[in-house]
């Protein structure tokens, strides 16, 4: 998929990020890595694809639990950080059959990256095309409370400028059961933050006081208001 490298899109190095950044970029991952032990009975050897793997730590965390796991991404400086954790490939064009035998992976994850491509739907079918198995699908939620407001606001609305699109839970199904084809399996949710609240507690208590409210209470009061929208979805095998 065509993904522009003049805007920003991730951090190269998240340990010189905020605490928070640091810690909500790791728990979907780990949400991730927990919904897939969840749901499969054994993961052991079996074949993982991280499409769009940034800096790698998921296929990383993927080979702590037995998968055969590499990644891949457009990035040549995500693949150079990527290769010093397990495979890396950099994918230097739209098509992934120049890479990939169709149904070869067990697993495919695609983390963050659905909302920076300009045909997503294309880029599902393809992964969908490329798995045996299932699809693990992570993207930002339209409906997340921490930037909720009556009215766009353009100059101090925070938003990642490599976004092209975006979805809540029910959009996101409907593209992905629909349009795609996928069965849904399970959701996995990361973290609800509440406006006024979280920064209040973060504010007079730290970090931590707020974190573990947002993974928390927030989160079973709210989950489908949470920071991040993962779905766990089985591919057709035809």
């Amino acid at each position: 998929m065509p993904f522009n490298k003049d805007v920003t899109h991730l951090p190269y190095d998240l340990k010189k990020t905020t605490s928070r950044t640091e810690f909500y970029e790791t728990l979907w991952k780990t949400k991730g890595l927990q919904l897939l032990e969840q749901q499969l009975a054994n993961t052991q050897g079996l074949r993982l694809l991280d499409y769009g793997c940034g800096r790698g730590e998921f296929f990383a965390m993927a080979e702590t639990l037995g998968f055969n796991a590499e990644g891949c991404d457009p990035d040549p400086v995500c693949v150079q950080i990527s290769s010093d954790l397990g495979p890396c490939r950099l994918l230097d064009d739209n098509s992934l059959d120049t890479h990939y035998e169709k149904k070869s992976f067990d697993v495919i994850s695609c983390f963050h990256v659905l909302e920076h491509v300009d045909a997503p739907l294309q880029l599902i079918e393809n992964l969908r095309d490329l798995s045996n198995g299932y699809l693990l699908l992570a993207v930002p939620n339209l409906r997340v409370l921490k930037y909720f407001s009556y009215k766009p606001q353009p100059d101090t609305l925070t938003v990642n400028e490599g976004h092209l699109q975006g979805w809540d839970h029910q959009t996101f199904l409907n593209l992905c059961i629909n349009h795609a084809g996928l069965e849904f399996v399970a959701w996995a949710h990361d973290t609800t933050v509440l406006p006024i609240c979280s920064p209040s507690i973060q504010k007079l208590f730290g970090f931590k006081s707020a974190m573990r409210l947002e993974t928390g209470i927030f989160l079973k009061m709210f989950p489908y208001f949470c920071n991040s929208i993962i779905g766990l979805f089985k591919c057709p095998k035809t």
